[in-house]
């Protein structure tokens, strides 16, 4: 979900499911499908997918929306220190938590991206 008022993304899953997203990010490039939320409250608007891609030219990882879809971009280290934080977070929390990670809380994410919420669900 996110809101377009705010750039504010949240992503939400089980904790297998973020696990899963986590070892996926470790790869050079992919892309899922998200299932749609038809009440996205508090944000305004449900995301369709996620991409991501290694991208050696940046210094740290770019988050950002663009037509529903929320894309990831990096330097291998920082796409790996994402991947660290959303599996440490996904087996350390409890259900309901949730985790914000974003700029200049984390020096791997880039200044201009989107702050990034990440929920753990039943």
């Amino acid at each position: 979900m996110y809101s377009l008022e705010t750039g504010e993304v949240e992503l939400s899953g089980t904790r297998q499911g973020l696990m899963a997203f986590g070892q996926l990010l470790r790869g050079r490039a992919g892309k899922c499908s998200l299932s749609e939320n038809l009440r996205p409250y508090p944000y305004e608007s449900s995301l369709s997918g996620i991409s991501f891609r290694e991208a050696p030219e940046r210094a740290a990882v770019s988050i950002m929306t663009e037509a529903h879809v929320l894309k990831i971009q990096g330097r291998r280290d920082a796409l790996d220190l994402l991947a660290d934080n959303l599996e440490d977070f996904a087996s350390e929390a409890d259900v309901s938590d949730h985790c914000h990670i974003d700029s200049p809380t984390y020096d791997y994410v880039a200044p201009e991206s989107a702050p990034l919420v990440v929920a753990l669900m039943d």
